[in-house]
C-alpha cells in the first residue's frame, strides 16, 4: 500500500485524524533509515482538530519532481499558515532556502546557506543553529 492509499484508507474511515493514527501511519510509509517526528503536541481545538498555527517549523528536503511544489505552492500555504520559519534543503542546488517572518501570504525574509555552512536559525522560534557539514556538498 502507498502513503496516498494509507492517507484516503483513513480518511474514508473517519473524517478527524487522531495523533495515534497520524503516528501509525508515519512509521507505515517513512521508508528505513528515514525518521521523521511530531515533537510535542498542542491541544486539539474544541471540535477535536489539530490548529495549522501550532506549527512553528517546516522542513522540507526537495526531490526533482516536488521542487515546484516546495519552492512555489507550500512556500505560500506555509506562509499564509503564519508558519513562523519554512526551510527547503535542496541538494541539487546543495543550499538551503531559510523563509522567515511570513506576511500577507508570503515570507517577509528569504536567505539562503550553502551546504557545509552552519545555518543560524538562533533569531527564531526554533532557535537552534542547524548544522550542514555532512550534507553533500563539493
Amino acid at each position: 500500500m502507498t502513503g496516498l492509499e494509507d492517507r484516503i484508507e483513513m480518511t474514508e474511515e473517519s473524517e478527524e485524524l487522531t495523533l495515534d493514527a497520524l503516528f501509525e501511519s508515519l512509521e507505515r510509509t517513512t521508508p528505513e533509515g528515514y525518521k521523521v517526528e511530531i515533537v510535542e503536541g498542542a491541544e486539539k481545538t474544541p471540535g477535536g482538530l489539530w490548529r495549522c498555527g501550532d506549527v512553528e517549523f517546516v522542513a522540507e528536503v526537495i526531490s526533482k519532481g516536488t521542487a515546484h511544489n516546495d519552492y512555489g505552492p507550500k512556500r505560500t500555504a506555509y506562509a499564509a499558515a503564519e508558519v513562523p520559519v519554512y526551510l527547503v534543503a535542496d541538494p541539487y542546488q546543495r543550499r538551503c532556502h531559510i523563509c522567515t517572518d511570513p506576511k500577507d501570504g508570503d515570507y517577509a525574509v528569504s536567505t539562503r546557506g550553502d551546504f557545509g555552512t552552519d545555518i543560524d536559525l538562533t533569531g527564531t522560534v526554533i532557535d537552534l543553529v542547524l548544522t550542514t557539514g555532512d550534507f553533500p556538498h563539493d
